[in-house]
């Protein structure tokens, strides 16, 4: 007997449209940058129709907004996967800043930063991105707490080290030897060390880099 092949549902449809977008503009972010990415552009990679582009996004801000939420999810899955287990609050801030790497290097994290980066000109974009990524950045923080049991006073220490990450996931982009990064990815952990060792950083937040 022939097994009936069930229709997609509209909503299926659309989370396919969604998810066809999401990779075609982050392939395009990080090939072309924010200026040179346009709806069509991501629309062409995705195999998307012009139409379907509008129902989903009628805007570059509406698009780029929805990268930014979708890859802030991913990042937290995936940053819940590498610290599973991990209960000792020094091993897992020592670990920090190669998993952080891990997860910000990737395509879908220098696309992000380039739309950080394309919103100082796009005032459109800062308008609708400015609410969303505060309220991200609190919840970000708010995981990091949990994650590591990390003081508030020590989130200084915490926040450099992820935007120190984001500048050198752009360099490893534009350097002929990205292996290099990945080598100050690792000095930047043993620097962390060495504060915990020397007490200028401390995880009560009471040490000498306050």
């Amino acid at each position: 007997m022939t097994e009936v092949r069930r229709r997609r549902t509209q909503a299926e449809r659309s989370a396919g449209t969604r998810a066809a977008l999401l990779d075609a503009a982050i392939r395009m972010l990080r090939e072309h940058g924010y200026g040179a990415t346009t709806t069509m552009l991501v629309a062409a990679e995705a195999g998307v129709s012009r139409g379907a582009m509008l129902h989903q996004f009628r805007t570059k801000a509406d698009l780029m907004t929805f990268v930014v939420e979708a890859v802030y999810e991913e990042e937290l899955e995936r940053y819940a996967e590498h610290f599973r287990g991990m209960k000792d609050t020094r091993r897992i801030v020592r670990a920090y800043p190669e998993v952080v790497w891990e997860v910000l290097s990737r395509p879908s994290g220098v696309a992000v930063l380039e739309i950080l980066q394309g919103s100082r000109s796009d005032h459109v974009l800062a308008e609708k991105l400015a609410p969303i990524q505060a309220r991200i950045e609190e919840d970000a923080l708010r995981h990091v707490r949990e994650t590591t049991g990390v003081a508030d006073t020590s989130m200084a220490m915490m926040r450099l080290i992820v935007w120190a990450v984001r500048g050198l996931s752009i360099a490893s982009v534009l350097t002929p030897r990205p292996e290099e990064v990945a080598a100050s990815v690792r000095l930047l952990s043993r620097l962390v060390d060495a504060g915990f060792e020397t007490g200028v950083l401390r995880l009560d937040g009471t040490g000498a880099a306050q």
